[in-house]
């Protein structure tokens, strides 16, 4: 499991150099796994080519999807009876690095009969940027913070490419509090560490308002779009995140909160400790691995994979039963595009699979294509689907 972690982190450092969005400390964690052998540099070589991406995706077209994954379990069984560790190491990185280029995951719908028409090229990632609203109304490029700098008395400090933290110590707002927004973009995801250390992980088309510095009897924030909790246990001061149509509430916990306003219901998925959920008059508390269901007049509760819930912010998209229509909602926050379907009744089509969030956007339109169940037409920045 570690060298597949190992593996997919590599690709998707791989894949945040070609598209322009990795940070000087990614670079140097770049180049020293580069450095540990002649076969890793080999592979970095191989990947600044432009005959890389054409050369595997063509290989990957002919790949038999409903075999792709037995294959390269046997294949890492054997290394391993083998006794080849190392081996094993330098396969999953390059098959990581193949998947993000190309998209090379697998989607289950029936077989289909393979016939498509060839996906014209969309925008890896559009170039948009993360921006921070300071208490005083002006706004910051966060890509533009080289360190840090003073918000209200505070210091906010710029940690990697992707995270912003607000070093406060224990002190405790007074008076009338200070807020910042952070906005994320579509094709973009950004990581916060608030006052009390709370962190947040911020999915793409979202945006969370909070204090600079929290008061001294609760903690509370505003939630817009996807946001990972793990907050810091403080029993004096519960922590409540708000959003159009629900309040949770907790002591100090890990919980994912799924709230885009164009969608009719919001999430909330427990991790780890405890959560109460508030909503039109309603309540109802969660235990790991349950998740609320608030929309409309509904309120109800479920169990569900954790992992498959929280795997954005690990780089991975996991749609298990997921309909046509909430797939193409959430490459849509990532990959920055319009829909159209030309006939309603395609988006009730339910897929299961797993999707890298660094892979070309062509290839994924390929792979769910190669079901037999929808056909796409992208033009600019907008993707017709039909049957």
């Amino acid at each position: 499991m570690r060298d597949n972690r190992i593996g997919f982190r590599i690709a998707k450092l791989l894949a945040r150099q070609r598209a322009g969005q990795i940070t000087d400390e990614e670079v140097r964690e770049l180049e020293a796994w580069k450095g540990k052998l002649p076969e890793n540099e080999e592979l970095f070589l191989r990947w600044q080519k432009g005959d890389f991406f054409s050369g595997e995706y063509a290989k990957y077209k002919e790949i038999d999807v409903s075999r792709a994954k037995d294959i390269m379990q046997k294949r890492i069984d054997r290394e391993r009876r083998a006794g080849w560790r190392l081996r094993v190491l330098r396969i999953s990185v390059a098959a990581a690095v193949v998947l993000l280029a190309v998209g090379s995951f697998y989607f289950f719908k029936g077989e289909g009969d393979g016939k498509r028409d060839t996906v014209p090229s969309i925008a890896l990632i559009s170039a948009q940027r993360p921006t921070l609203k300071l208490n005083d109304g002006s706004v910051v490029l966060l890509d533009s913070v080289a360190a840090g700098f003073e918000e209200e008395g505070v210091t906010v400090s710029r940690r990697g490419g992707s995270t912003l933290a607000y070093l406060a110590g224990d002190t405790l707002g007074s008076g009338t509090l200070a807020y910042n927004t952070l906005n994320v973009p579509k094709g973009a995801e950004f990581n916060l560490v608030l006052a009390d250390g709370t962190q947040v992980w911020l999915n793409a088309e979202s945006k969370l308002k909070y204090p600079v510095v929290f008061g001294s009897e609760e903690r509370v924030v505003e939630l817009e779009g996807e946001g990972f909790f793990k907050v810091s246990k403080d029993a004096s001061r519960p922590f409540r995140v708000k959003t159009k149509s629900q309040v949770v509430e907790v002591l100090g916990t890990e919980f994912n909160v799924d709230a885009y306003p164009d969608e009719g219901y919001v999430y909330t998925t427990l991790v780890e400790g405890k959560v109460k959920v508030d909503a039109e008059g309603k309540s109802l508390e969660l235990v790991p691995g349950m998740q609320s269901v608030v929309g409309g007049q509904e309120m109800y509760s479920r169990k569900v994979n954790t992992g498959d819930v929280v795997s954005w912010k690990n780089g991975m998209f996991v749609l298990e039963d997921k309909s046509l229509e909430e797939i193409m909602s959430k490459l849509a926050r990532w990959y920055d595009f319009n829909i159209f379907y030309q006939n309603q009744a395609v988006k009730e089509i339910t897929f299961k699979g797993k999707i890298p969030r660094y892979a070309s956007f062509e290839s994924i339109l390929d792979i769910l294509e190669r079901t037999g169940e929808v056909k796409f037409k992208v033009s600019g920045q907008t993707v017709t689907v039909y049957q």
